[in-house]
C-alpha cells in the first residue's frame, strides 16, 4: 500500500455538506442512496462520525460500480496457455525472483516454515509479481458490494471499516489505495481485514507496506502459517493455500508453480 500520505478527512464546503444532507451524494444513483445511507450508519456505530462520513462520501472520487457485481474469481483456468504460468519465461521470472530476494525468504522461512517457492507462486498468481495489482479505487470496490444488494454486503461493509480504520491510523487517503475489483491490493492481494490481522514489516523499516516485495513475501508467510501451513502435514498445506482463495484451481496451480520452481 505505497500511498501518497494526505490527511485522511477530506474537509467539505458548507454548501456542499448541505447539499449532501439534503438531495444526497450527486454522483449516486437515487436507487442506491439507502444501501449508502446503511453503510454510514453501520460505519457510524463503530466510531466514525457523521462529519467524517459526509467528507470521504461527498468527495468527487467516490463512486460505484455496479458491473463488478456479477464478477466472479473462482473457477479460474490458471493453467491456461493465456495465463502463462507454467511457461518458460514465467518460470525463469519467478527464479529470478528467489534469486533476488534469497536473503529475505531465507529469513521468511526460517520465522515461518513455509516453502519459498509456495510463496513466489502465490505472488505469481495472483499480480504476476506486482506487475498486475489492479487499478480500482480500493474504497469504491468495497464500497459498491456494500451498498448495492448482492450476496457480499455485510462482508463489503466489514471490509470498508477495516479499509477506513487503517486508513484513519495511518494518516492515508482512501482514495489513493488502489487494487483488484473484488477490493484485494499489493502485490500479495490482501483484503483490508488480512492486512489487519496478518501483513507484517519484513525488512523492519517501521512500516507494513505490500507493494514492497520483502514486505510481501513476509505477509503472505505468515497468511498461510496462521491458516494451518505445517512443514509436513500435506493436508494442512493444501488448506492454507485454499484459505488464500477458496478455488480447487487456483490451489492447483500455485502447487504446481512451485514444483517447477523447485526442480
Amino acid at each position: 500500500m505505497r500511498s501518497r500520505h494526505i490527511p485522511f478527512i477530506l474537509a467539505a464546503a458548507f454548501i456542499g455538506v448541505f447539499a449532501l444532507a439534503v438531495f444526497g451524494h450527486p454522483a449516486i444513483d437515487a436507487a442506491y442512496q439507502n444501501g449508502l445511507d446503511g453503510l454510514k450508519a453501520s460505519l457510524e456505530q463503530q466510531g466514525f462520525t457523521a462529519e467524517e462520513l459526509t467528507g470521504i462520501f461527498s468527495d468527487s472520487r467516490f463512486q460505484l460500480y455496479p458491473h463488478i457485481l456479477g464478477r466472479t474469481g473462482k473457477g479460474m483456468n490458471y493453467m491456461s496457455r493465456r495465463f502463462g504460468l507454467l511457461s518458460k519465461s514465467s518460470i525463469r521470472r519467478g527464479k529470478n525472483i528467489l534469486v533476488r530476494y534469497s536473503a529475505s525468504l531465507k529469513n521468511v522461512e526460517h520465522a515461518y516454515g513455509v516453502q519459498k517457492e509456495v510463496i513466489i507462486a502465490i505472488l505469481r498468481v495472483e499480480t504476476n509479481f506486482g506487475s498486475a495489482t489492479g487499478a480500482y479505487p480500493v474504497l469504491n470496490s468495497l464500497a459498491t458490494m456494500a451498498i448495492i444488494e448482492n450476496r457480499r454486503i455485510e462482508w463489503a461493509r466489514k471490509e470498508v471499516a477495516e479499509l477506513l480504520k487503517l486508513c484513519k491510523a495511518q494518516n492515508k487517503d482512501p482514495f489513493t489505495i488502489r487494487g483488484s475489483w473484488a477490493g484485494a491490493f499489493g502485490i500479495s492481494q490482501f483484503i483490508p481485514s488480512s492486512y489487519v490481522n496478518f501483513a507484517v514489516d519484513g525488512n523492519g523499516d517501521g512500516t507494513i507496506d505490500l507493494l514492497t516485495m520483502s514486505d510481501a513475501l513476509a505477509s503472505v508467510a505468515n497468511y498461510l502459517k496462521s491458516h494451518g501451513w505445517s512443514k509436513d502435514d500435506a493436508a494442512g498445506k493444501w488448506q492454507a493455500v485454499y484459505a488464500y482463495n477458496h478455488c480447487d484451481n487456483y490451489v492447483r496451480a500455485v502447487f504446481a508453480y512451485a514444483r517447477a520452481l523447485a526442480k
